[in-house]
């Protein structure tokens, strides 16, 4: 397996593909999915990072093959009506669904592990992962394993209380 930053020239296809391709049918009937529209905000975000890695952070794991297994993108920059405590959101944890289970916990696990690392760097006191998916039990399970407070379809925490419950795994 190998993690790296989404690159805006070689990878954003991938990314579209997988997010379209495999969980693209749960917004049916909700939104007009527009693949032009999902490459476009990826290359942009992509290429932003190239530039300034505190403002989005979107990463990607290949196979040995090349092959896209998951990708992960968080943003910045959310906060609630009443508190004035930055938040970072998940905006996607994407795997390949066709992947091994044991693969892909692992694979969630290393994209909670650069959220953490990732929001801590940038100063970000909260992270916020939260799904839409209609099977949510197994991604909550794992963020209220590693100490993230659930509630509703919502996971989030402080960031230097999932760094500390992190180092101390």
């Amino acid at each position: 397996m190998r993690w790296e930053l989404i690159d805006p020239r070689t990878d954003v296809e991938a990314v579209v593909e997988m997010a379209d391709g495999l969980y693209g049918p749960e917004s049916e009937g909700i939104v007009q999915r527009d693949r032009n529209v999902f490459r476009h905000h990826l290359t942009v975000c992509a290429t932003n990072q190239l530039f300034d890695k505190n403002k989005e952070f979107i990463a990607g794991c290949w196979d040995a093959d090349g092959k896209l297994m998951g990708y992960c993108w968080f943003d910045r920059g959310g906060y609630t009506s009443y508190s004035r405590d930055e938040i970072s959101n998940a905006k996607f944890h994407h795997v390949d669904l066709a992947l091994p289970v044991r693969t892909r916990y692992k694979l969630l696990n290393a994209m909670i592990d650069q959220h953490i690392l990732w929001a801590n760097q940038c100063g970000v006191p909260v992270i916020c992962s939260s799904s839409i998916r209609a099977e949510q039990d197994g991604f909550l399970k794992i963020h209220a394993k590693r100490g993230f407070k659930i509630n509703g379809s919502y996971a989030w925490g402080r960031t230097l209380e999932l760094l500390e419950k992190m180092n101390a795994s």
